[in-house]
């Protein structure tokens, strides 16, 4: 009976050394919980709202004669070129889907000088603002791409030491903004907003600035409210410093300042706007608050689509686009999306679906050297799909 009970007792032993040799195996493999992760993550970037379907290369014969302003629909961009027939001149063109041959723009269209740079396209690409300029006034017109036909919608005199400085658009299309300044008095500087719904203009004071400061560029939000201003401070020379003001009561009235990088300054709410400091961090700032949020870090381009939904940018020491989500301030997924090329230029189509970039090419190997003509500037366009 002792050896029946010896035999059980080492059968027992041996089943759990067995049990136990299965259950340190099985421990170790679920421990592996990494490639689980991995492929989560795979399957996240997988289902990325940022993938690449193809890239267009735009046609090589327009890089070295004009430039591309933009989306007019989210199949095709426009742009002024050259004349061939009139090199003095520079007509409109388009390029159309599947983008390999532009076409003339055809109407009543505005004539453009080499030395007119004051025309902008409207961000919903609908129409185009013109400031024609004579030695005694300057008049602004909006030529409509759709109908080839030309407004006139403002005129103001520039007579004494008074000169035009800057155009721009409102993200919404609603409002053309336009700086007008004194060389002498500085006290009958005025910012003029042109508002496309009311079709009424409206003359704004700038009295906050000093003598010495030089106004550079403006952008107004779309609920025409505020405006930003970018100047070069009388005494901080050549530091780039943006000015927040309320509008109110035809007077320009300033609420926040700070130096930034001299690129661009961003909406992105009637209230909130982005722009890079000097160390290239792009921040939003929040008037309602006062609080600024870091939104990236080492940024030397970005650009938001319409609805601020996505941003292309571009990091420093590298030779990549990259885009990203947006959610709240952070920016989600960051997908790698065209290598070598540094994007002077980037435009968002008015759906999201499609990018514009151009600018040299620049390389990660610094010892790389391009075999072509290094005043090339490219363009392209990526779809996503």
């Amino acid at each position: 009976m002792t050896k029946i009970y010896m035999r059980w007792g080492l059968g027992l032993l041996l089943l759990c050394l067995m049990l136990s040799g299965c259950s340190s195996q099985f421990q170790n493999e679920t421990i592996i919980i990494s490639a689980e992760n991995d492929t989560s993550e795979q399957m996240q970037h997988d289902l990325s709202p940022v993938q690449v379907q193809k890239i267009y290369r735009l046609p090589e014969e327009n890089i070295d004669r004009g430039y591309w302003w933009g989306w007019d629909t989210t199949n095709s961009i426009v742009g002024a070129f050259k004349s061939s027939g009139y090199p003095e001149q520079m007509m409109l063109r388009r390029l159309a889907f599947p983008f390999e041959q532009s076409e003339t723009l055809s109407g009543d269209m505005p004539e453009i000088k080499i030395n007119n740079n004051q025309m902008t396209l409207s961000p919903d690409g609908l129409h185009i603002a013109d400031i024609r300029i004579t030695r005694t006034a300057a008049t602004l017109n909006l030529f409509s791409i759709k109908d080839k036909t030309t407004a006139k919608l403002d005129s103001f005199s520039l007579k004494d030491q008074k000169y035009f400085q800057n155009m721009s658009w409102s993200d919404n299309s609603q409002f053309i903004s336009y700086l007008v300044l004194d060389a002498d008095e500085k006290n009958q500087n005025s910012l003029r907003i042109y508002d496309t719904k009311a079709k009424s203009v409206k003359s704004y004071t700038l009295n906050d600035f000093n003598n010495g400061d030089t106004l550079l560029d403006v952008r107004v939000s779309n609920d025409g409210r505020s405006a930003l201003i970018k100047i070069l401070p009388s005494d901080q020379s050549g530091k780039a410093t943006i000015v927040l003001g309320k509008l109110v009561d035809r007077h320009f009235e300033t609420k926040y300042t700070r130096q930034i990088a001299d690129h661009q300054m961003t909406w992105i709410g009637n209230d909130q706007f982005a722009f890079l400091g000097r160390d290239g961090t792009l921040y939003e700032y929040d008037q309602r608050n006062g609080e600024l949020s870091v939104v990236l870090e080492r940024v030397t381009a970005f650009e938001f689509s319409s609805d601020k939904r996505f941003i292309a940018y571009k990091l420093q020491d590298e030779d990549i686009v990259y885009v990203g989500k947006m959610q709240g301030r952070n920016v989600l997924y960051n997908e790698p999306v065209y290598h070598g090329i540094l994007p002077l230029n980037m435009k968002w189509s008015p759906d999201n679906t499609r990018l514009f970039i151009q600018g040299p090419k620049i390389f990660a190997n610094p010892k790389t050297m391009p075999n072509d003509d290094s005043t090339e500037e490219p363009a392209y366009i990526i779809e996503f799909e």
